[in-house]
């Protein structure tokens, strides 16, 4: 095995459920993303937002919340051979002692980044300078005449490789996300870690959660523990009282204190470990649970186990979401007021499930009024997350409840742990 510093770069080599091999990680990804690109007829793949780049080098992203086009850093991923990441000097010459396995180059920043400050001529000049590095790598690799995959549709990018004379499709980011969507032994690895460490966040918040704290006190406690246990946490909201229906996010806590027999939702999103990311909630109460709290969250539940039942290689998310009662059922009377079929398609943050990965959101990604009508076929070794979420009746009080799942060849595997049949009762002081 060749020897990975990544401990240097930030990324650990242990986790909760053992020590990770970086080596076979990067060699199954390689084999998914070429398997896909095999069936578009890629030669190789521009990678331009974050997330494909560290997919397709294991290079550790950055900014992989935004998924935005930095311009800084990208990466081509050639059919064959060594992966090419392109960083800013500094960072470059710090990942080539740390990165046998890929080839790094200087970036020039000719889609975003730094030039957006320069004059247009100088815009125009990094831009075409930026196509004709990737062209020359791909003369190098003998692929410059094979057909040019591109993660992201910009028009710009795609002119300017074409004028170097390559054959460009906007296809690469559409067969990067098929690859990804079936995740590999060691990418499970590190989502089942993920899963372990945000059980450890919630006994965090079950401990500190108590009458007269703050929900940004809370937060802060539960994203120290997160980042002592290897999180980077780029969201997650804690939701206390009236706010907790219709769920407000608008930010991610705030001041409020919380009072006694108040119910609070902790939803820890877009927790990254290694890159991969969380989708993770569950439903408190400070001091004893109400009855009507206790039959919404019974029902809740039920839903969620219901939909759990389903989720087996060959259902697809049809199976999963059509018991699920109504939108317009639950919500026409009471926020946030569903009551036609174009309010039903913006319930995606409602009863839905989604694919994680490198991604918060990744394929398939499902919500009732569209998984009815267009189903998605589930396979093993998928990884998704599933949400419920309802109100009490008098429309004042949410709970919501999300389970992290693997999809395993005989069923599933749910791999978020806290508890959830009943609301978790903290103490008072």
């Amino acid at each position: 095995m060749s020897y990975y510093n990544l401990g240097e770069l930030g990324f650990p080599e242990d986790t909760p459920l053992g020590r990770l091999d970086y080596d076979r990680m990067l060699r199954d990804k390689l084999a998914r993303a070429r398997e896909k690109m095999r069936q578009y007829g890629l030669g190789s793949v521009v990678c331009m937002t974050d997330i494909n780049v560290a997919y397709s080098t294991n290079i550790p992203p950055i900014f992989p919340a935004t998924g935005a086009i930095g311009g800084n850093r990208y990466a081509i991923l050639p059919i064959e051979g060594q992966p090419v990441g392109f960083e800013e000097c500094n960072t470059a010459f710090v990942l080539k002692q740390c990165l046998p396995n890929i080839r790094v180059e200087y970036a020039i920043p000719g889609s975003g980044g730094p030039h957006l400050a320069s004059a247009r001529e100088a815009q125009e000049y990094l831009t075409r300078e930026w196509a004709e590095q990737i062209a020359s790598i791909l003369r190098e690799y003998k692929l410059d005449k094979e057909k040019v995959g591109i993660d992201v549709n910009s028009p710009p990018l795609i002119e300017a490789l074409r004028k170097a004379g390559l054959d460009v499709t906007p296809d690469g980011g559409k067969a990067l996300l098929e690859a990804r969507m079936i995740k590999t032994p060691v990418e499970l690895q590190c989502i089942r870690a993920l899963a372990t460490i945000i059980d450890g966040v919630f006994a965090t918040l079950a401990k500190n959660l108590r009458a007269g704290v703050t929900e940004k006190e809370i937060y802060a406690k539960c994203i120290s523990y997160a980042i002592e246990q290897g999180i980077t946490p780029y969201g997650g909201f804690i939701v206390s009282g009236p706010h907790t229906w219709p769920k407000d996010n608008t930010r991610p806590f705030s001041g409020r204190r919380i009072r006694p027999g108040e119910v609070v939702y902790a939803d820890f999103f877009n927790f990254s470990f290694n890159g991969y990311k969380s989708c993770y909630y569950r439903t408190f109460v400070v001091g004893r649970a109400s009855k009507e709290l206790r039959e919404t969250n019974e029902r809740v539940y039920n839903w969620l186990k219901e939909a759990e039942k389903k989720v087996k290689p060959g259902n697809t998310t049809k199976d999963v979401v059509e018991h699920w009662p109504d939108e317009d059922y639950l919500w026409s009377e009471k926020p946030p007021f569903i009551r036609t079929e174009r309010d039903k398609l913006s319930t995606f943050w409602m009863n839905m499930g989604h694919g994680i990965g490198m991604g918060l959101y990744e394929p398939p990604f499902f919500w009732r009024p569209v998984a009815l009508k267009w189903p998605q076929k589930l396979e093993a070794n998928m990884a998704i997350a599933l949400e419920t979420l309802d109100c009490t009746p008098d429309g004042k009080l949410g709970v919501r409840i999300e389970d992290m799942i693997i999809v395993t060849e005989t069923g599933h595997e749910v791999i978020s742990k806290w508890p959830a049949e009943e609301v978790t009762e903290v103490p008072l002081f």
